[in-house]
């Protein structure tokens, strides 16, 4: 059984992981679109049912995107880490706030270390992520360019 400090510190090292890799792979992707930032916080976010925020506090990666050439046109995403609620499996859940994409993680997929697929699951799922923030980028930028004519 795996108890509220641990599934704290399995959210813990799922956000790293989410963090990491959105920091690499939007530099890779999207760099040459907009300045991005890569930041870590704390949410007011409502958990999913069956799900809380870890006992140290919700942790979510925040990404803000940028464009270079029209400044007015910026995109922002949140991915965040939620743990089981007491008396049900334990499991992490990772969710895109405002979407429906979320990712299940199951406990032996983190400890006692992130397996190869898990890693490979969390890329995916960030790049999918990036994918929709490079659309919605394009879109805001479209829309600005067209209100400056």
């Amino acid at each position: 059984m795996t108890d509220p400090e641990q599934l704290d510190d399995l959210a813990r090292t799922v956000h790293d992981l989410v963090t990491e890799t959105a920091a690499h792979q939007v530099s890779r992707e999207i760099a040459h679109l907009a300045e991005i930032s890569v930041d870590t916080a704390d949410s007011d976010l409502t958990p999913p049912e069956g799900f809380q925020a870890p006992a140290s506090g919700a942790v979510t990666t925040h990404v803000v995107a940028r464009s270079w050439d029209i400044p007015d046109a910026s995109v922002e995403t949140r991915v965040s880490v939620w743990v089981s609620t007491p008396g049900s499996t334990p499991k992490l859940l990772l969710t895109r706030v405002g979407t429906e994409r979320e990712l299940e993680i199951a406990v032996d997929e983190v400890s006692p270390e992130p397996t190869a697929q898990l890693r490979g699951r969390i890329s995916d799922f960030v790049a999918v992520s990036i994918a929709h923030m490079v659309s919605s980028l394009n879109v805001a930028m479209q829309r600005t360019h067209i209100h400056d004519d």
